[in-house]
C-alpha cells in the first residue's frame, strides 16, 4: 500500500498533460502486450493441434497395418523385440521423416525405434512415463507434450497395439508411440513473437512520440482557462476564452467559464455602483447632519429657540433618512441570502387592500385612490406585514409621481393560469409615466429614471423601493410586472398562487 501511495503522490505531482499522457502510454502498453501474448499462445495452439491431429493419423495406420488396437494389454504377453523391430522398421514407410516410431513393453520400457536403437531404458522422466502410461491404461491412447532427456520438448501420441505371432499364432501386446520434435513449432512462435515485440516497440514509440502532444493539443482550453484565471484572480475581469467550435467536454467548459467570467464581472460593477450609491444616499444627510451641527457649535441660533429648534428636527429628519435607508439596505441583503422572515398566515386579500387604501386616503395630496374588488373572496397564503408595506410602497410611488387631481386605482381580481389559480393585484396611475429605454432597470438597486427630477423635495427617494417590492413578492412565491406610457400612467401587476401553499420561511 507504501509504494502505491507513494506512486500516487508523484503522479500528483506532475502536470495533468504528464499525468494523462502516462495513463493512456500504460493502457496502450499493456493492450499490446497482452494481444501479443495471446496471439502467440493461440499460434502455438494452433501448431500443436495440427502435428498432434497429424500424429493421430499415422498412429492409426500404422495400427491397421500391423495388428490391431486394444483397451487393455493385461492379458497378452509383451511383444519381443523382434516383433517390435519388424514393426517399428516397417513404419517409417507410414510416417514422416521427422516422426521416431518406438514400440515399448506395456510397463514403458524400451523395445525397438525406427531409427534402429534397442535398449531397456525408458524415453522420458519417470513422473511424464507414469502420466503417459495411467492415461493410456484409461484411454487406449495418450498424448502430451514431453521433455526427451537432451532437453528438447515432443509432441508423443501412444495407442495400444496387439500383433499377431506368426509362429505361435497368438497375439503379443504392447505400445506405439510417435514422437515429434516442437522445434519448428518453437522457431515459428518465436519469430511470431520477435516480430510482435518488434511491431508493439515501434507502436509504443510511435504512441510515445504522438500522445504528449496530441494531449497538449487536447488539453489547450484548460491551459488557456488557466492563465484566464490567473489574469482574473490579479484583476482583469475582462478575460475571455476563445471557445472551441466543438461543443464537447472541454467546449462546454469553456461557455461556462467565460458565463461565470461576465456575471462575475457584472457582479463586480453592481457591488462598484451600489457601494458608490450607498455613499452618494449617505454623503446628503451626513452633510445636511454636519452643516446644522456646525452652526449649533457656533451658536448660529443666537439664543433663539425657533431657530434652534429648526436646526434640530433638519438634523432629525436626516437620521430618519438614513435609518430607512439602512433598513431597506438590510431588508435587500436578507433577500439576496434567502432569510426573508415571513410569518405565514391565511390573509384575505380584499381586507389588505381596503386597509391599504385607508392609510393611502391620509398620504394623498389631491389624487383620488378608488378601489376595485371582486364580489368573491380573494385569499392568499402570506406574510400580511411584508405585503401590507409593498402594496403601500407601491401605492406612495404612484401618489409620489401623479399629479393632484389625477387617479390611482387598486384592483384585485382572480385569474387562471393553465392549473394554477392566481390572484392579482393591478395598481394603476394617471402619473407622468416612465420612458421604454427605463423599463428593463426599474427595478434595479438606486436606479431612478430622472436623477435631477427625482432629488426634489416631492419626489425624494432611495431607489430601492421597487427592489424590495420585487424581492418580497418573489419571497411570496409570486411575480410583479410594470407596464407604463410617458404621460400617461403606470400599471404594476402582482400575481399570487392561491390554490399552492409556500412553505415558511424564518430569518434567525
Amino acid at each position: 500500500m507504501r509504494r502505491f501511495s507513494g506512486l500516487s503522490l508523484w503522479l500528483n505531482r506532475l502536470p495533468l498533460r504528464w499525468r494523462v499522457a502516462l495513463v493512456s502510454f500504460g493502457l496502450l502498453a499493456l493492450i499490446l502486450i497482452t494481444m501479443g501474448i495471446v496471439v502467440s499462445s493461440v499460434e502455438e495452439q494452433v501448431l500443436l493441434s495440427n502435428q498432434l491431429s497429424t500424429l493421430n493419423t499415422q498412429a492409426s495406420i500404422l495400427i491397421q497395418t500391423s495388428g490391431d488396437q486394444s483397451n487393455t494389454l493385461a492379458n497378452f504377453q509383451p511383444l519381443s523385440k523382434g516383433m517390435a523391430g519388424k514393426i517399428a522398421g516397417s513404419a517409417q514407410n507410414f510416417v514422416d521423416k521427422s516422426t521416431l516410431v518406438t514400440l515399448l513393453s506395456p510397463d514403458g520400457h524400451l523395445l525397438a525405434q525406427s531409427d534402429g536403437r534397442t535398449n531397456s531404458t525408458y524415453l522420458f522422466s519417470s513422473e511424464q512415463e507414469q502420466q503417459l502410461l495411467q492415461q493410456l491404461h484409461k484411454q487406449g491412447h495418450a498424448d502430451m507434450i514431453a521433455t526427451a532427456p537432451n532437453g528438447q520438448r515432443e509432441l508423443v501420441v501412444r495407442y495400444s497395439i496387439l500383433a499377431m505371432d506368426k509362429q505361435s499364432m497368438t497375439y503379443a501386446g504392447g505400445i506405439l508411440q510417435l514422437q515429434s520434435s516442437t522445434t519448428v513449432i518453437d522457431s515459428a512462435v518465436s519469430s511470431t513473437r520477435l516480430l510482435l515485440f518488434i511491431a508493439i516497440a515501434i507502436g509504443l514509440l510511435v504512441a510515445a512520440l504522438l500522445t504528449l502532444p496530441l494531449i497538449r493539443q487536447a488539453l489547450r482550453p484548460l491551459t488557456e482557462i488557466e492563465r484566464a484565471s490567473m489574469r482574473i484572480a490579479s484583476g482583469d475581469l475582462t478575460q475571455r476564452l476563445s471557445e472551441p467550435p466543438t461543443q464537447d467536454e472541454l467546449g462546454r467548459l469553456a461557455t461556462a467559464f467565460n458565463s461565470m467570467v461576465i456575471r462575475l464581472e457584472h457582479m463586480f460593477a453592481r457591488q462598484k455602483q451600489f457601494v458608490a450609491d450607498v455613499s452618494h444616499e449617505l454623503r446628503t444627510p451626513l452633510t445636511g447632519l454636519g452643516g446644522s451641527l456646525e452652526m449649533l457649535l457656533l451658536e448660529a441660533d443666537n439664543g433663539d429657540a425657533a431657530a434652534k429648534r429648526r436646526l434640530v428636527l433638519g438634523m432629525y429628519n436626516e437620521v430618519e433618512r438614513m435609518q430607512r435607508l439602512v433598513s431597506d439596505l438590510l431588508v435587500l441583503s436578507r433577500l439576496d441570502e434567502g432569510q426573508v422572515k415571513l410569518r405565514k398566515t391565511h390573509i384575505d386579500l380584499c381586507q389588505l387592500l381596503t386597509n391599504v387604501k385607508e392609510q393611502a386616503d391620509i398620504l394623498a395630496q389631491g389624487q383620488h385612490i378608488t378601489l376595485d374588488l371582486p364580489k368573491q373572496p380573494l385569499s392568499i397564503e402570506g406574510d400580511s406585514d411584508q405585503l401590507r408595506r409593498v402594496f403601500l410602497n407601491l401605492v406612495e410611488n404612484a401618489i409620489k409621481f401623479t399629479p393632484p387631481g389625477g387617479d390611482i386605482t387598486l384592483r384585485a381580481l382572480s385569474k387562471q393560469c393553465e392549473d394554477l389559480s392566481l390572484a392579482c393585484v393591478e395598481i394603476t396611475d394617471t402619473g407622468l409615466g416612465i420612458p421604454t429605454s427605463a423599463l428593463p432597470h426599474i427595478f434595479d438597486r438606486f436606479y431612478r429614471v430622472d436623477q435631477a427630477r427625482t432629488r426634489t423635495t416631492a419626489q425624494s427617494g432611495s431607489g430601492l423601493g421597487l427592489s424590495i417590492a420585487q424581492g418580497l413578492v418573489r419571497a411570496h412565491g409570486g411575480t410583479i410586472t410594470l407596464t407604463s406610457t410617458p404621460n400617461q400612467g403606470t400599471t404594476l401587476t402582482l400575481q399570487f398562487p392561491t390554490n399552492q401553499r409556500v412553505g415558511n420561511q424564518v430569518m434567525p
